[in-house]
């Protein structure tokens, strides 16, 4: 008698046991997801810092070896977008990213040991148009 009241709960524990196996693949898969994503977020952020790094680069080379043009124009001209292969490394490194150089120069004091002065900045933005990261470098340079 004890037998036949237990013929479907064999039934009944292998339904439960797929379902919670099948929950549980569910929130891996979307864990997998996230961090997939995580990961890609985290290589463009890196990406675009180094785009914005090689901008200010760029701009203290043009204002710093400016040779016989004088700071103001030297600055002046530091103000541009940087794109691959335009100011910045054509490589796939750089693929999708620009970055907004721009230089205020200020005139040292009479009391400076410097005769010039830049306020340097670079803007890079990197990545597909749905999901641009943004990072900005400030530097000051004197001469």
């Amino acid at each position: 008698m004890c037998l036949k009241r237990q013929r479907g709960s064999a039934l009944v524990m292998a339904v439960f046991i797929l379902t919670v196996m099948l929950l549980l693949g569910t929130v891996l898969l979307r864990t997998l997801g996230q961090e997939s994503e995580n990961v890609g977020m985290e290589v463009t952020g890196t990406r675009t810092w180094a785009a914005a790094q090689s901008g200010i680069d760029w701009a203290l080379a043009q204002t710093l070896n400016r040779g016989a043009q004088s700071a103001q124009a030297a600055c002046a001209a530091a103000n541009v977008t940087l794109t691959p292969g335009a100011g910045l490394a054509d490589s796939v490194a750089f693929d999708r990213c620009d970055v907004r150089v721009t230089c205020g120069y200020r005139a040292a004091l009479a009391s400076d040991d410097v005769a010039h002065g830049f306020e340097l900045q670079a803007i890079a933005e990197c990545g597909p148009a749905a999901l641009r990261v943004s990072r900005t470098v400030e530097a000051l340079a004197y001469d």
